[in-house]
């Protein structure tokens, strides 16, 4: 089987992310208007995000529930050192953290700044809301914004000949962790994708009209 299809970065896929609600944990879907330029990151967008199950409605893009983490680059205040610091990312940021020096040994509170993390988190881009299209494979965990990402994951997953097809740096599959990208995980991470489709079809079968 081979893989020859465009290489798409994955806001490509980002105009509509199935998210668990905040409010009622159930799938809702949160809906971007993307602006001309996605790479590396849109600038401009316009999401909103609404649940058909409770009537949960969000469109300030500035609301952010996910990561965030917390940055300090300073100078030690007993001997004039620099500091670089950066905390685990974190859905309960802090004012201020006691950090030790390097150089001098000493600890001293300081005030972080914080900013929204994205890497390596199974929240969607623009709200952080968790994705509900994820699935743990041994000790990783593998997610998807919609069912067209899903189906271009598992195309890619499963061939045997993957052609490059001048894959820039923000390709998806350029990008995609080496256990994904690794033959000896094919037939788990298929059987995953496929499990994961037909339970999220099943479920979309019953949603509710939006109240």
């Amino acid at each position: 089987m081979r893989f020859n299809k465009p290489a798409y970065p994955t806001v490509y896929f980002s105009e509509e992310i199935w998210v668990k609600c905040p409010k009622c944990f159930k799938a809702a879907l949160a809906k971007t208007k993307l602006p001309q330029y996605k790479i590396p990151f849109p600038r401009g967008h316009q999401s909103a995000c609404n649940c058909a199950y409770c009537g949960f409605h969000e469109i300030d893009e500035n609301h952010w529930s996910g990561y965030l983490q917390g940055f300090l680059k300073n100078v030690c205040g007993h001997c004039g050192s620099g500091i670089s610091y950066a905390t685990e990312p974190t859905k309960e940021p802090y004012i201020k953290s006691e950090i030790t020096c390097e150089v001098c040994k000493s600890t001293q509170e300081y005030n972080l700044k914080w900013y929204r993390y994205r890497e390596d988190k199974p929240t969607d881009p623009f709200f952080g809301f968790d994705l509900w299209l994820q699935t743990s494979i041994k000790e990783n965990v593998l997610w998807v914004y919609n069912i067209d990402h899903l189906d271009y994951l598992m195309e890619y997953v499963n061939a045997t000949l993957r052609e490059d097809n001048g894959r820039h740096k923000y390709s998806m599959i350029r990008n995609l962790p080496h256990w994904v990208k690794s033959g000896k995980n094919r037939k788990i991470i298929v059987k995953k994708l496929s499990k994961l489709k037909r339970e999220f079809q099943a479920g979309q079968n019953h949603v509710l009209p939006v109240r």
